[in-house]
């Protein structure tokens, strides 16, 4: 598949069915108004939740906000879970679809890594309030739906360990590890709607353009060799380590939690 052919096949956020509305394309006596309407609700909901938070917002408030009484706000979204599921649907299935895409088309791994940065950070970048709830309460989703989330994640986060396998089974990678460097690559992004409102003048291709360079090539002119690297970094840590000697709360269990504390939670978009 060309690259020209995946934006042609692959609809963005805006113009994709919410998974609520694919369920209810099987059931009679749901109209177009119905889902104009639940679509509200979800948008209402997604504000809110990125104020006061999943647990700071009442179904009370919901309903106000979306002018329905608790019965018919039911009668859309089922449950608050639902809902909360809905809006982690809303971000989470596009990424799928597209990163499948991407991972299938015939062309270079780099392209196929930066067109991966660019579906991501257009999420980011254009629905900032569902990224905020998506990361910040994916934890408050219950039974079936923190299942099915974590499952997506995984899918997701496969179409971008199957890209960097195809880099090293071309021979284009230095690293060994393709978890730690899935992680590595997640990490550039997951954490950029918490500062882009500073920086509205960065573009989905910029953006891209820019942590894929880093991820790429790094930041350096000319790469310091190994051993001058190593000499400086023994005398760094010496002056670290009697830095935290003298810090009163550092014992050695502390340390040791510091030492074992998983990469993962941090790295990933949805850990």
């Amino acid at each position: 598949m060309a690259p020209w052919v995946f934006y042609q096949v692959v609809a963005r956020i805006g113009d994709m069915p919410t998974a609520g509305t694919e369920r209810g394309k099987t059931k009679r006596g749901k109209t177009k108004r119905y889902y104009d309407k639940r679509e509200r609700v979800i948008d209402v909901a997604v504000e809110l939740f990125s104020k006061s938070g999943y647990a700071g917002t009442g179904v009370q408030d919901i309903g106000d906000a979306a002018g329905l009484a608790r019965g018919a706000l039911y009668y859309y979204i089922g449950s608050k879970d639902a809902l909360l599921a809905e809006i982690h649907d809303r971000v989470m299935d596009p990424l799928l679809a597209e990163s499948e895409a991407i991972a299938g088309l015939d062309v270079g791994v780099e392209t196929r890594l930066r067109l991966l940065s660019e579906s991501l950070l257009w999420q980011i970048l254009n629905r900032q309030d569902h990224v905020w709830v998506f990361s910040h309460e994916y934890r408050q989703l219950q039974g079936q739906y923190r299942t099915l989330f974590r499952e997506k994640r995984q899918r997701f986060e496969g179409h971008i360990r199957q890209v960097l396998a195809d880099g090293q089974d071309q021979g284009l990678l230095r690293t060994q590890d393709l978890e730690l460097t899935t992680l590595a690559f997640l990490n550039l992004h997951n954490y950029t709607y918490q500062w882009l409102g500073g920086r509205q003048d960065l573009q989905v291709e910029t953006l891209a353009g820019f942590y894929c360079d880093i991820f790429f090539n790094g930041i350096l002119t000319e790469p310091r060799g190994a051993g001058l690297v190593d000499q400086d970094l023994a005398q760094g840590r010496a002056a670290l380590d009697a830095m935290r000697d003298a810090q009163p709360d550092c014992s050695e269990a502390s340390k040791a939690a510091v030492r074992v504390t998983s990469p993962a939670s941090s790295a990933r978009f949805i850990a």
